[in-house]
């Protein structure tokens, strides 16, 4: 018997105007789509045509429709209200996708719906699934429990969603805490790390990656690659790099590869401290790019102040790069102190500086991180898993045989 099919809803799924997007999203579904049949639904914010030039808007280009691989993506837009009215946006969110959930029911039979991020598109996947007949699992992802439940209104809407969620799910088990503490039951919440594309990201000759890229051959280089905001804590690394002193730097090297809000003010901190020789500003590159810049590094720097389960210091290691990073969120799952690299409290520069110093030294053994070797075929059993053990329940409530099992 065939496997039964499902929806995937999930904001931060990548689309035409922003292929990089949400690649970890985009693994995990390409993996569960190898054993369910899942259409994606993945609803971008409409745009005012006056604000569509800005360059933070450019997703409004994207097609509102596209096959990936053979994946059948919507991208529906709906209103985001600003300011105080964001407590809004679940419920928006599903007036925008009501009539697409209907036709897909209608045409596909989908047996269950999937949601990354609890709010607000977990929340839309449960109203919408109860109003359908669906089971739902809902993925926590890091920010939508660490940060947005700061909010006491988005906090009770939180809760509600996991409440009432058939299965939830969280990426590492410092998020499943979080969510214990926000008065979660820890035995209701699964977790399902990340994985890595192990036929992109493995270890790679230095030099050779060096040259194909057009770098220097001599400086011993820190890589930083992620999106330039606030919680990435670009600010701290700055300052700490600034703490290593003229002398000490001549012979090191800091790339930021990325892009985001945070790009001026972090360039006027290069300029303020005289960075300029050291640190180079480079563009977000293809995920598949990536494996290359890490193979350029000696050291991979995530200073964040807040994380998820963070898939870039797992391909890090599976490039064979040490990391240094912030002990925060699942980084302490990925990052074993001494061996796969150094931990950082996060926010405070000199002990940065410190890690960077004795990063340049460091002997790496990549096999004790307790996530090496973990890839997303690993990922898609699990969530299989789960979604095999949602509809038994469910077909259990509603008295019917479980028409298939994995």
């Amino acid at each position: 018997m065939s496997a039964p099919a499902g929806i995937v809803l999930s904001n931060l799924f990548p689309n035409s105007a922003e292929p990089t997007r949400g690649q970890f999203i985009w693994q995990e579904t390409r993996a569960l789509a190898r054993r369910h049949p899942l259409t994606v639904v993945s609803p971008l914010p409409w745009v005012p045509p006056g604000l569509r030039s800005r360059p933070r808007y450019a997703f409004h280009a994207a097609r509102r429709r596209e096959r990936r691989e053979g994946l059948e993506v919507r991208y529906p837009r709906h209103l985001v209200p600003p300011g105080f009215g964001r407590f809004l946006y679940g419920d928006l969110m599903v007036l925008a996708l009501a009539p697409l959930l209907r036709r897909l029911v209608r045409e596909g039979a989908p047996r269950f719906l999937v949601a990354h991020y609890v709010y607000p598109d977990g929340y839309a996947a449960v109203r919408l699934g109860r109003r359908h007949g669906l089971p739902v699992l809902v993925k926590a992802r890091g920010s939508d429990v660490n940060v947005h439940t700061d909010d006491a209104l988005r906090r009770r809407l939180t809760l509600w969603t996991l409440r009432r969620a058939d299965a939830v799910a969280a990426v590492s088990a410092a998020l499943r805490e979080r969510m214990a503490a926000l008065g979660l039951e820890r035995g209701d919440v699964a977790v399902v790390p990340n994985g890595v594309d192990t036929a992109l990201f493995y270890p790679r000759d230095r030099d050779a990656c060096r040259r194909e890229l057009g770098l220097e051959a001599a400086p011993t280089t820190f890589l930083f690659v992620g999106n330039w905001v606030p919680v990435k804590g670009l600010d701290v690394l700055l300052e700490a790099f600034a703490m290593l002193g003229e002398v000490e730097r001549a012979g090191l090297r800091l790339l930021l590869l990325g892009g985001g809000g945070e790009e001026a003010a972090l360039r006027e901190a290069v300029r303020v401290r005289d960075l300029d020789a050291q640190v180079r500003f480079l563009p977000a590159v293809p995920h598949d790019a990536v494996p290359l810049w890490m193979g350029a590094c000696d050291c991979l720097v995530l200073p964040s102040r807040m994380e998820g389960c963070p898939n870039v210091l797992v391909e890090a290691l599976a490039c064979g790069r040490p990391v240094v990073a912030s002990r925060v969120g699942g980084v302490p799952e990925i990052v074993v102190e001494g061996e796969t690299g150094l931990l950082v409290p996060p926010g405070r520069p000199a002990p940065l500086a410190d890690a960077l110093r004795q990063a340049a030294g460091f002997a790496l053994r990549p096999e004790a991180s307790p996530l090496w070797g973990r890839d997303w075929e690993q990922v898609g059993d699990e969530m299989a898993g789960l979604v095999a053990g949602m509809l038994a329940r469910s077909d259990h409530r509603q008295g019917r045989d479980p028409s298939w099992t994995s």
